[in-house]
């Protein structure tokens, strides 16, 4: 049994990685050979595809994880340039109020 091709669409993200791999499959028929009792070239054969199969989806939940850690990075790397961004027009506001009362005290005559 092969996997499926994985995509990273949207809607394919929400389906679980079992499905992907036809693991319950893999494990009912192990489970099938276990009860059976006679460990054979068939039951050897499925406990390396389950292994394999089982490696895969570590590899590819690695590929999620360092995904997630990337994205977290950009959202904190964002995070510090918005609260950058936010200083800078808070420092803006402050000269522009700065600006407008001492034009204010030069237009209106002191009594």
């Amino acid at each position: 049994m092969r996997p499926r091709p994985i995509t990273f669409e949207p809607q394919q993200e929400q389906q679980s990685l079992a499905s992907h791999f036809d693991l319950l499959n893999l494990i009912e028929k192990l489970a099938d050979a276990i009860e059976n009792g006679a460990r054979d070239q068939h039951f050897d054969a499925l406990v390396s595809e389950l292994t394999s199969q089982f490696e895969k989806c570590q590899q590819l939940l690695n590929t999620i994880a360092g995904s997630l850690s990337s994205k977290n990075v950009t959202v904190e790397s964002q995070k510090c340039k918005l609260e950058e961004t936010e200083q800078l027009l808070n420092q803006q506001r402050e000269l522009m109020s700065s600006y407008r009362k001492s034009l204010e005290g030069l237009i209106r005559p002191e009594p």
